[in-house]
């Protein structure tokens, strides 16, 4: 066991050299907030407009259409529907629709990249763990080949091949599902894409 233990040391030491940020594990860009201007092709709309959030109508569309679990085909019936009920005021309706969206995005986004920060420091401070632990049982060793490993240190030693087993199998699950957290805030905004392209279908 000790010598599978001692080879986890590369991917440890190099789990997160490919961000600039040196907490970001993930592949994919460090994106923090959404802009208008990437998603918005109608006109101008400032992101510091909340007359949306008077608009009740616009809350009842946001609420049926955000939830990943709805589908896009389902998304829009209800964006349809929405037009059909404004067609006399379509185009404000539609911006307060989208900053709505916008809004509501980054603030789910906010929340899972904070999220993925937090497991990136769980994760480092795991690894520092079993590389710290892998000197240990390398020294341990090297007594219990020269013949001076006392019985306490015995104790210790096979306590910390425990431990470092433990610690390995937990990173490693934790490492497979990194990448469909990574993935959370790029779907969410390809899905913001998406909904403001159906609200701009019926901005007329």
């Amino acid at each position: 066991i000790a010598a599978a233990l001692l080879n986890f040391a590369a991917p440890i030491k190099e789990a997160y050299a490919y961000s600039e940020d040196k907490n970001w594990p993930c592949i994919q860009g460090k994106v923090i907030k959404l802009s208008a201007g990437q998603m918005w092709r109608g006109n101008p709309v400032k992101e510091t407009d909340f007359t949306w959030q008077q608009n009740e109508d616009v809350k009842k569309l946001v609420n049926k259409i955000i939830p990943r679990r709805v589908p896009l085909k389902e998304t829009e019936k209800f964006i349809e529907e929405f037009a059909k009920q404004h067609q006399t005021n379509i185009k404000p309706q539609l911006e307060q629709s989208f900053l709505a969206l916008l809004f509501e995005t980054n603030k789910i986004r906010k929340e899972i990249i904070g999220g993925i920060g937090k497991f990136s420091t769980r994760q480092k401070s795991l690894s520092k763990r079993i590389v710290e632990n892998r000197r240990k049982i390398a020294e341990f060793e090297k007594k219990d080949e020269a013949g001076t490993l006392t019985k306490e240190e015995d104790q210790q030693f096979g306590k910390l091949e425990q431990q470092l087993e433990w610690d390995i199998r937990i990173h490693e699950e934790r490492e497979k599902s990194l990448e469909y957290v990574c993935e959370s805030p790029v779907i969410l905004e390809q899905r913001l894409f998406a909904l403001s392209q159906q609200l701009k279908k019926f901005y007329k």
